[in-house]
């Protein structure tokens, strides 16, 4: 057996303080024969002698507690409830050993993809750069990884990644400030989510702590050159903004031609002699496009603008300060009211003034990132949920949900059913004239050419994807939201994705860039109906790393490839966030973790499950958190952290498990963490009676 330092120092310590006890013991002896014929002075210097060699044996001791304690596992953090799991298994769960087998496989996998793409200082090796949204996408998910479990140097490598391309695109301008000098928030979102990732791995790292504040420090005014924000009217200036603050559009630029994204339509139906996006093909009309884009989307607010709420709370998890919690829930009301205004739908354009439609004829619909251009409610699923979502973590007001409920169920309401299936608009435009033909491969009622189907306006019916409503469901726990989720399934034989809720399947890449896609399946687990879903996500989590190696041996990098490789990073969390955390993926667009559990190890001092041992959360529900632990290692102990929410914002109230003989145990917790002792070859079955967010969420470590 290999000794660690460590080790070899209690070893040390034990073989010293056996060597004092003899001596101890003889001194003892004699002083106890000598005592009775010793007098005055000589007595008392030889009582002394005794109290010191005995203080020496004292100390010896507490060293040896403290020493041996640390060596069998009981580590010293003060106050903190444990338990010691006793069951032992002979043959480990599948689902334990596949987990623990992906997170091996990760680890080295990695090696390969930095060999083949990047140099020693983090820069890519080809002209893969690409834009910079998608060159901090490519290495998003490497400090979740980590966080999770993954080696120490994913860490590392991640911080480097982020500072390599942070330095690149400063030197050619698109930076200032290491933030983005102006663009919107569905692609800040999206660059963000690294850098959020990062504070979370690691959030004693000043440097990135610094940056979360100086970061939402623009949006709160206080760098006094940049202004991006008002705080009379609770709106931000405009859809794109950043560190040079909104965005000048200039009429003179035209609106560009490009046919990738003829499929997303026209942004406006209400210019003459421009019926569809066949119609941009000439240089005058581009212009009259590019001039009525500058007069309505050159001011102004958006709800793509929710995404600046995780902004906000990075830096609130990071520091504690309320003037972050107030931005948050200051602007997430300001949007929920604008719904009320608008009876009840989300409107996509708010003038400099607050009055919805100001500059697009008092229309609702038509923003910039809005109902009627790009992604429709697929953009929207994402911001609302973030804001839904961060505005209850630090408030604790369930009421907060409902900005996306409300949303999901206007859109139910105007649905459209189909082989038992609700295909529900995702956008809405002019009546009557909308001209959209959508990408092939999209589920989407059509007209006869091929055209999206139109209602009253209401545009492009598919049925929505799960991610909002596992979200929903995720945060509330409510019934009624499950039952959202089951509304939205999909059984359509005719269309892609049906029945996803009770397979695993392949998911396009462009369609999940998280490498995720299985809300709804995991959902299902959770639910009782698909049992399997553990051992099956994981062993789809395997083929897709060993896919991704394959695809970059064969790979021929081009110029301007960089999109691409985010499809070629071989790391993908989605089994490990679901299993290990009891948690969907955070929102791509720049979504934090919500998550029931997280864990740490305390022994390496770090985020993440220790070597060898795994976690499954089998049950979920307001009050109630089930979990697994499994220890596979032969020969070592193990001992974990578990942490109530992924910013201790629950708290643990009642542990009952199983012990080896006997019926069932319980420990009174009443705390956010609770200490698991594993002896090689053990499991432990948890079912924790839980209140969730109770408590102040922050990026601290237990210890």
């Amino acid at each position: 057996m290999t000794l660690t330092l460590r080790q070899l120092l209690l070893l040390t310590t034990v073989i010293l303080f056996l060597l004092s006890v003899l001596p101890i013991v003889q001194l003892t002896q004699q002083n106890h024969n000598k005592l009775k014929y010793r007098e005055g002075q000589k007595m008392e210097a030889q009582n002394s002698e005794l109290k010191f060699v005995r203080a020496i044996g004292y100390i010896l001791a507490v060293t040896l507690v403290f020493g041996c304690s640390s060596w069998f596992g009981v580590v010293n953090v003060q106050g903190m409830p444990h338990i010691g799991a006793t069951a032992r298994f002979d043959q480990p769960p599948e689902w334990a050993v596949l987990q623990r087998e992906l997170i091996n496989q990760m680890n080295t996998s990695v090696d390969v993809f930095i060999e083949k793409y990047l140099a020693d200082d983090g820069s890519f090796r080809y002209d893969c750069w690409g834009k910079l949204d998608d060159s901090y996408e490519t290495f998003h998910n490497w400090p979740t990884f980590y966080t999770l479990g993954g080696d120490d140097r994913f860490l590392s490598l991640a911080k480097r990644q982020w500072e390599t391309i942070t330095r690149h695109f400063t030197n050619n301008g698109t930076l200032e400030n290491e933030f983005h000098r102006c663009n919107d928030w569905f692609h800040l979102g999206e660059g963000s989510h690294l850098f959020y990732m990062l504070c979370l791995a690691d959030p004693a790292d000043s440097k990135f702590i610094d940056r979360a504040q100086r970061f939402a420090g623009l949006y709160l005014n206080e760098n006094p050159s940049v202004k991006n924000y008002d705080s009379d009217r609770k709106l931000i200036l405009n859809a794109q903004t950043g560190s040079s603050g909104p965005l000048p559009w200039i009429p003179e630029q035209p609106w560009e031609y490009v046919w990738t994204i003829e499929h997303y339509g026209l942004p406006f139906y209400d210019i003459p002699g421009i019926a569809d996006y066949a119609d941009l093909n000439t240089d005058n009309n581009m212009k009259e496009m590019a001039a009525v884009a500058h007069a309505r989307w050159g001011r102004g607010d958006g709800p793509i603008n929710l995404a600046v709420t995780s902004l906000m709370l990075n830096a609130f998890l990071a520091t504690g300060e309320d003037k972050y919690r107030h931005w948050i829930t200051e602007y997430t009301n300001a949007w929920i009211n604008r719904v009320q205004e608008n009876e009840g739908i989300l409107p996509d354009n708010v003038g400099l003034s607050g009055k919805i439609g100001e500059y697009i004829g008092g229309k609702w619909y038509g923003g910039y990132y809005g109902w009627t251009v790009y992604h429709g409610w697929g953009g929207y699923a994402q911001s609302t949920g973030m804001a839904a979502e961060n505005a209850l973590l630090v408030t604790g007001d369930f009421s907060y949900l409902d900005l996306l409920r409300s949303q999901i169920d206007l859109l139910l309401k105007l649905g459209i059913i189909k082989n038992n299936t609700v295909y529900v608009p995702h956008k809405h435009g002019y009546s009557g004239k909308v001209f959209n033909m959508p990408m092939s491969f999209l589920p989407v009622l059509r007209n006869p050419d091929g055209t999206c189907k139109e209602v009253n306006g209401w545009f492009k019916f598919m049925p929505m994807d799960p991610v909002g409503p596992v979200h929903l469901w995720n945060m509330s726990m409510d019934p009624a939201d499950l039952e959202r989720s089951k509304e939205i399934r999909n059984h359509d034989p005719e269309a892609r994705w049906s029945r996803d809720w009770e397979k695993i399947e392949s998911i396009s890449r462009f369609m999940a860039k998280d490498h995720g896609g299985h809300e709804a399946a995991w959902q299902a687990y959770l639910d009782g109906t698909y049992p399997t879903y553990p051992e099956e996500i994981l062993k789809y989590n395997i083929e897709q790393v060993s896919s991704r190696l394959d695809d970059i041996h064969q790979h021929q990098p081009k110029e301007h490839d960089g999109f691409s490789l985010i499809y070629r990073n071989p790391i993908s969390v989605e089994g490990l966030v679901n299993l290990t955390m009891g948690a969907p993926l955070p929102f791509y667009n720049g979504g934090l973790m919500m998550a029931r559990v997280r864990h740490f190890d305390p022994e390496n001092k770090r985020p993440g499950l220790p070597p060898d041992v795994a976690a499954l959360v089998s049950g979920l529900d307001s009050d109630r958190t089930v979990l697994h632990l499994v220890n596979l290692s032969q020969t070592h102990s193990r001992n974990v952290i578990i942490q109530a929410g992924a910013y201790a914002e629950h708290q643990f109230t009642t542990a009952t498990y199983l012990p080896q003989v006997g019926g069932e145990a319980s420990l009174s917790v009443n705390a956010a963490h609770l200490m698991i002792h594993l002896p090689s070859q053990s499991q432990i079955k948890l079912d924790i009676t839980t209140k969730r967010f109770v408590h102040k969420p922050s990026y601290a470590f237990p210890w």
